[in-house]
């Protein structure tokens, strides 16, 4: 059952056309704030506001806009194409150290189910039944991401070296089949078909030392230009929130809805437990970016910039959802 919820990250980004037909918009005469959106079963808050035309109710109008990746919505935004994006927290570490304006106004989640991908009956020594097995092996991992953050603050965790083979993500899952390397780390979007592939052969070793964020993120433009306009919008999620807290059915329900007949209900209830929604801007999130940006710094992606907590705490504009839920902000 664990691995429906990577069905909903790939149904959500192949079906996006469809999924985001709900977006509202109030008045064709009125420019909407354009969002980039994700995969919708990550952030369900943002599914229950579209569903429930919580967006109208706070006299917003909303077009959505669907990208394959985070990191292609932030250049969107960057380039300003949007006025927000969905997006998990990488790119925005990326676009801090490079001086990029920007705004993070809340995260909405935190996947905690990131993983390595293992083949039974691996060679060189027999597949790895914990992190310390992979010590010396191949590890394949699309190098300069949040996934090989991931499998190199494992590796530490373990105490343990491994060779780390840059693959890209639609390689990853081939490689591990053909041998090449004795594990994947994939995205999560890859999880399902990596799956359906091996089989009874797959295996897998969870990863509990990096939770996914996903954050939402604003233009300067927007902050400096409309400040209420993102206030609202923080609103409408924080209803769409309270309906996920109180109402898990029908917030799986509207999640099934915005995403179309692609998605099972079964799928949906299966995945929830693998994530946390809750909207807010707090220490763990700065930590989580400042050790991003000095991985980043260490391993030379970025050379010019030291990636201090002030530099991250200036990427993050927590005074929209303080306006309207300052117990949802915790900095310090």
């Amino acid at each position: 059952m664990p691995n429906l919820i990577r069905r909903l990250a790939v149904a959500a980004f192949l079906f996006a056309p469809a999924l985001f037909h709900a977006a509202a918009v109030r008045a064709a005469d009125e420019r909407p704030l354009v969002i980039g959106g994700g995969p919708v079963a990550e952030v369900p808050q943002f599914a229950v506001a579209l569903d429930r035309k919580l967006f109208d109710e706070q006299g917003l109008a909303v077009k959505v806009v669907p990208f394959a990746s985070g990191r292609e919505g932030f250049e969107a935004l960057m380039g300003g194409q949007l006025d927000l994006v969905l997006m998990a927290e990488f790119p925005a570490v990326v676009g801090a150290m490079r001086d990029q304006k920007f705004g993070i106004v809340a995260r909405l989640s935190r996947y905690e189910a990131n993983r390595f991908i293992l083949k039974d009956g691996a060679t060189n020594g027999g597949t790895p039944a914990t992190v310390k097995d992979l010590a010396g092996r191949r590890i394949g991992v699309t190098v300069g991401t949040n996934a090989h953050y991931m499998v190199d603050q494992e590796l530490k965790k373990a105490g343990v070296t491994a060779e780390i083979v840059n693959v890209g993500p639609p390689d990853l899952i081939p490689a591990l089949v053909r041998g090449d390397i004795d594990a994947a780390a994939p995205f999560p979007s890859f999880y399902a078909g990596a799956k359906r592939t091996l089989g009874d052969r797959y295996r897998e070793l969870p990863a509990g030392s990096y939770a996914t964020s996903f954050v939402l993120a604003a233009s300067r433009k927007l902050l400096d230009g409309d400040p209420v306009a993102v206030q609202r919008l923080l609103a409408a999620l924080l209803k769409g929130e309270a309906v996920v807290e109180a109402d898990p059915a029908a917030a799986q329900e509207a999640v099934g809805r915005i995403a179309g007949r692609v998605l099972s209900p079964e799928a949906i209830a299966a995945g929830w437990p693998e994530y946390r929604f809750r909207i807010a801007l707090e220490d763990d999130l700065l930590d989580l970016l400042t050790s991003e940006g000095g991985w980043i710094r260490q391993r030379g992606m970025i050379k010019t910039t030291e990636p201090t907590r002030e530099l991250f705490r200036g990427a993050i504009a927590a005074e929209p959802l303080r306006a309207v839920a300052a117990d949802r902000v915790s900095l310090r």
